[in-house]
């Protein structure tokens, strides 16, 4: 018999903002002591590059680094390639910070990340003098010196990372740089750089950066991942009496998922919010809800495109209808999420029709027993463990291992709050 649902949990250190720590922290003029950074096999990746970048970076403790910046202009030549492993964020912020550097770069990555799509950087800074050459949009590719620079560029694609690329190249400019997007993404790059004393006015679906010597070294905190705590937000609906989620990032670009939910009548309160080194963060109180089905489009999805494979498995169990249009970059994602999802659907018997850019769902399903096909992927992996736990305990995934690419403490927490996963 499972033991009841409850307790609070602090989350591991958000994926996006450790990444861009790391980064900028390596970038900066001296010391800098990053706390509660996930140290997972994603963010390892950029760890590692940086270390072969001549950047050195302690483990000082349990998710906390030392990192001794070196400034725009002291990276050095690696003596071998940089090796991005399966990290996509890895991969694209390097892009545009490479193609700056004085030395050239092999940029590799697993199988897995070479099947995904790097053209939508490589393309428009090769097309303002950036030489970049290599796999015909994917990795690998070799970045070669060159003297570019631009005043303006566009990303095409709804796309944080891209965007990020961007404004790390635009560090190396001399005059500003404006950096537009077809609509606004998370902005945690431009909130750090501010924080680090680079001089950036957000305005709309623009960025513009001003030229910059220097950026100053840190002491930083990283705030609870909000994509990981849609696992445990999840279970909380489906299954607990009430579950307590503390210190999370709630950035308005990543509570696209919170938003939706309380759309579809699920009892979630936000608490203790403060405004924290230029970051939004909180808790969040979650307790079971009967939920309701919704239909949402491309300008919900953006806000919440790491949480579509939980919230699959939350429409099944929800009542009536749910629809969702304008997805069609989960099909790019560390694997095409459309398709596994419904993959994953359809394996526990239960029924979804999936289109180009989405799917619909009619709920409450009676999800049955099944062994969930991941595709290495670890957003599947722990839906399938969410699935465990709150409708059949013989609902299982094919491997678990993936999970630590981005929540390595994920079983650990879920203990805490009584929602063991039975193998």
């Amino acid at each position: 018999m499972r033991s009841r649902i409850v307790g609070e949990v602090n989350i591991v250190g958000d994926k996006s903002i450790s990444h861009r720590a790391i980064i900028l922290s390596s970038l900066a003029f001296g010391k800098s002591i990053l706390s509660n950074v996930l140290i997972s096999g994603d963010t390892k990746a950029t760890i590692n590059i940086f270390k072969n970048l001549g950047v050195e970076i302690n483990e000082i403790s349990n998710n906390q680094l030392e990192i001794y910046g070196v400034g725009l202009n002291g990276l050095n030549e690696s003596k071998e390639p940089l090796n991005a492993l399966n990290s996509g964020t890895t991969a694209r912020l390097l892009i545009g910070l490479l193609s700056k550097q004085k030395f050239e770069s092999d940029l590799i990555g697993s199988a897995q990340l070479n099947k995904r799509p790097m053209s939508r950087v490589i393309d428009p800074l090769v097309n303002e003098g950036a030489r970049i050459s290599g796999n015909g949009g994917s990795l690998p590719i070799k970045i070669k010196p060159s003297d570019y620079s631009f005043e303006n560029i566009h990303s095409t694609k709804p796309s944080a990372q891209v965007k990020s690329s961007f404004l790390l190249a635009s560090l190396y400019h001399k005059a500003p740089t404006t950096i537009s997007e077809i609509v606004p993404t998370r902005d945690h790059t431009e909130r750090m750089l501010s924080l680090m004393g680079v001089n950036i006015v957000r305005l709309g679906n623009t960025s513009t950066v001003a030229p910059t010597n220097e950026i100053t070294s840190i002491d930083y905190l990283v705030p609870g991942d909000p994509s990981s705590a849609a696992f445990l937000i999840a279970i909380g609906l489906l299954k607990s009496k009430k579950v307590v989620i503390k210190n999370v990032l709630l950035n308005e670009r990543r509570i696209g998922f919170l938003k939706v939910l309380k759309r579809m009548n699920a009892d979630i309160l936000l608490e203790n919010i403060e405004n924290f080194q230029n970051e939004p963060v909180g808790d969040i109180v979650v307790k079971k809800s009967k939920l309701q089905g919704v239909t949402i489009d491309g300008s919900d999805v953006v806000d919440m495109v790491d949480e579509i494979p939980i919230f699959t498995l939350l429409a099944s169990q929800a009542e009536g209808v749910t629809k969702v249009i304008g997805a069609q970059e989960l099909r790019l994602k560390e694997s095409d999420r459309l398709a596994a999802m419904e993959n994953f659907i359809n394996e526990l018997d239960g029924e979804i029709t999936t289109f180009e850019d989405g799917f619909e769902i009619n709920g409450k399903q009676n999800l049955q027993s099944g062994v969930v096909e991941t595709l290495e992927d670890h957003r599947i992996a722990m839906t399938a463990v969410v699935a465990n736990i709150c409708i059949d305990s013989q609902i299982k995934a094919d491997n678990i291992d993936c999970i630590s690419d981005s929540y390595p403490d994920f079983f650990f927490d879920l203990e805490k709050i009584g929602a063991n996963y039975e193998s």
